[in-house]
């Protein structure tokens, strides 16, 4: 049954007082939400037992938002009030592909008003857009830095634990009823459970909090829903915990390398990540939950900085990391040493204070040196020097360098936070005494070669799925040096694991897709992009050559040009629509010139934005982003001089033509 907003403020009225008409309507909760037995749970991840009630805003930090009431002004011609407009359009703009993605926007705990949360999404999405961001705003709404201007609040989170429950009880054919995770878990043989994880960074577990307590709020009827919360881990490993039979479905909470104030939730169930289709009809489904509680005109209770109120706490990490280990066991062949396969090998784990830094033990554990790995310990506040970790990170490689060069590792691993990418750094040279020196990266289309080299063995003349901006070298020396298959697909690491799924079709069937950016997934491993899992592959194909050269020595034929830069050129007004605008225009004009410019060939097979093969080699283009108001340019060439004048120049002329609008620093 809904309240009206109208009879909400009559009984604030007669009660002379806010926050008792508040109290008194979620009193009613129960009926609908069943808020009752979720308060008075025995479980919260905090060693308090203490519930959102008794947790104040002054206590949290944030800025006391139920103090300010904001009172619907007027209708649009919809007959949707514009605070509840806000609410909805913004829980559409946190789509990213598929998953969610914003700038993490805190409010108070309990008591505040719908229109509260109006007014908080509609600061951060003009801070998002090019407001001036100023010691109150950063102060009162969490945002560290100008950026995206979705806002992922508490509320945004709860209103889409709804929407999963909801989903995932109307999929009766990919949900058994009686799961492995209901007998172990002693739900009941008919519970739907959800298993939720995040990244180190601290509004995570807020986040979670919200995320629970809406999920367990829907009545299942004869299939009620319970939450389990295992804390900080990593992406791959939550549709492990599905696939495994853990729970029947899974959410990280992560945003990734974007920075600390961003947060995001990637949703899984046993058949792998949701695709963007499902994320619209969880959107349309969270929506229906905003609008129910704007009608109610309160926000759902959550627990602040006390910890995630749910059915279960639990560890599944050490499950997850046995299952990584018994994998590398069945990689390293010959293996004189089944309890440490790892033995021979001096390894450096630079994990950024990720959620990656239990592979560091694992690695130990099978016997590796790891005393020169370094930023073991989960922080979400990324003290170090690299900040929030990215394997493509320049300071991050560098620094992972030096750590190899200070204990002669024979190899460097790098995770970004959540781990599912990995980056690595590799001896170029190795003398007869086991000394290793000039350390390169091993990354991009380097580790697509490298990758490419292990499944050239394992299954012959099959597809490697890439994105588009892979290089021209790297083309040739998977088809002409290993005898695959290349095909370059849309950049986004849902779009290259979706189209190598697809595969055999007209192409042989694909073991791999993988992007630059270092996202890989294959086919033995569930089409999970895991970046603790390419590690494995990584590591054991060391193992097995230890004594042999160096991994570099694999793909020596891989032709690799001098310069190769990305830039990034941004729309002055943080707009989607200004971008793509400015991006079709350019893309014709690009398109034109190619018959002009002696040095220019158009790739017409490309499918996504427009690249350009020169003729000297090497190859540029241009794209629009997946998620931001920004259009890349990356360029690849024989040298520098000659990438700025035939390349640089003629773009900075086409993309003069709008310079109103863009900022065009990165070219100039």
């Amino acid at each position: 049954m809904k309240h009206s907003a109208s009879i909400l403020f009559l009984v604030a009225t007669l009660g002379n007082h806010h926050h008792d008409a508040a109290t008194a309507f979620v009193a009613v909760l129960p009926s609908r939400c069943k808020y009752t037995s979720i308060i008075t749970a025995p479980l919260s991840s905090s060693p308090s037992p203490d519930t959102e009630s008794s947790v104040s805003s002054s206590s949290t930090g944030a800025t006391p938002f139920d103090s300010i009431i904001f009172q619907p002004t007027e209708i649009d011609a919809s007959n949707i009030p514009p605070n509840l407009q806000t609410i909805l359009t913004s829980l559409e703009e946190l789509k990213s592909g598929s998953d969610l993605r914003g700038t993490y926007a805190a409010h108070a705990n309990s008591g505040g008003t719908i229109a509260n949360i109006s007014h908080l999404v509609k600061k951060v999405k003009e801070l998002g857009n090019g407001a001036a961001l100023t010691p109150f705003a950063s102060h009162c709404f969490g945002v560290k830095e100008l950026g995206n201007g979705a806002a992922l609040t508490p509320f945004a989170s709860h209103c889409f634990g709804v929407a999963f429950a909801r989903w995932l009880l109307k999929q009766d054919a990919a949900i058994t009823t009686t799961t492995a995770a209901a007998k172990e878990h002693k739900h009941g043989n008919n519970a739907l459970t959800i298993c939720i994880g995040r990244d180190p960074r601290k509004h995570g577990e807020r986040l979670a909090d919200a995320f629970a307590r809406g999920a367990e709020s829907v009545d299942g009827i004869t299939r009620p829903v319970r939450v389990m919360y295992t804390g900080v881990t990593t992406t791959p490993s939550m549709y492990e915990f599905c696939r495994s039979g853990k729970c029947d479905a899974a959410i990280m909470v992560t945003a990734s390398h974007l920075p600390e104030d961003k947060n995001g939730i990637k949703f899984f169930s046993a058949n792998g990540g949701l695709d963007k289709k499902d994320i619209d009809e969880l959107i349309v489904l969270a929506k229906e939950e905003a609008y129910h509680w704007y009608d109610m005109g309160i926000m759902p209770p959550s627990s602040g900085n006390a910890g995630v109120l749910c059915s279960e706490l639990v560890n599944f990490v050490p499950y997850y990391k046995e299952t990584l280990k018994q994998a590398i066991g069945r990689e390293v062949d010959p293996n004189p040493n089944p309890s440490k396969p790892l033995s021979n090998l001096n390894i450096v784990v630079n994990p950024g204070n990720g959620a990656g830094c239990f592979f560091n033990d694992l690695l130990r554990e099978l016997g590796a040196n790891v005393a020169g790995s370094l930023h073991l310990t989960p922080d979400g506040t990324f003290p170090d020097s690299i900040g929030v970790p990215n394997p493509e990170k320049k300071e991050m490689v560098e620094e992972t360098i030096n750590a190899c060069k200070a204990c002669n590792a024979d190899i460097g691993v790098m995770f970004d936070t959540d781990a599912d990418r990995s980056g690595f750094i590799l001896p170029r040279s190795i003398d007869k005494n086991g000394v290793c020196s000039n350390y390169e990266p091993l990354n991009k289309n380097r580790l697509i070669a490298l990758l490419s080299v292990i499944f050239s063995a394992a299954a012959p003349g099959s597809t490697i799925v890439t994105d588009s901006t892979t290089s021209e070298g790297l083309n040739i020396f998977l088809e002409k040096n290993l005898g695959m298959t290349h095909f370059r697909y849309l950049r986004g690491y849902a779009n290259v694991i979706n189209k190598a799924k697809e595969l055999p079709g007209k192409l042989p069937g694909s073991e791999m897709a993988i992007e630059t950016s270092g996202h890989c997934a294959m086919k033995e491993n569930g089409w999970i992009d895991d970046g603790t899992y390419t590690a494995v592959k990584i590591i054991a194909l060391l193992a097995n050559s230890k004594g042999k050269g160096s991994l570099l020595d694999l793909i020596s034929d891989l032709e690799e040009l001098p310069f190769d830069e990305e830039f990034r050129i941004k729309a002055t007004d943080g707009s989607l629509e200004t971008t793509t605008e400015v991006f079709n225009s350019v893309a014709e004009s690009l398109k034109e010139k190619c018959g002009v410019e002696e040095e220019w060939t158009l790739d017409k097979e490309n499918l996504e934005g427009v690249r350009v093969r020169l003729t000297s080699g090497g190859f540029f283009m241009i794209r629009q982003s997946l998620h931001d108001p920004v259009i890349s340019v990356q360029a690849e060439c024989v040298s520098e001089e000659y990438a700025q004048s035939v390349v640089i120049a003629p773009l900075l002329g086409i993309f003069s033509e709008h310079k109103a609008v863009l900022d065009l620093s990165a070219l100039e």
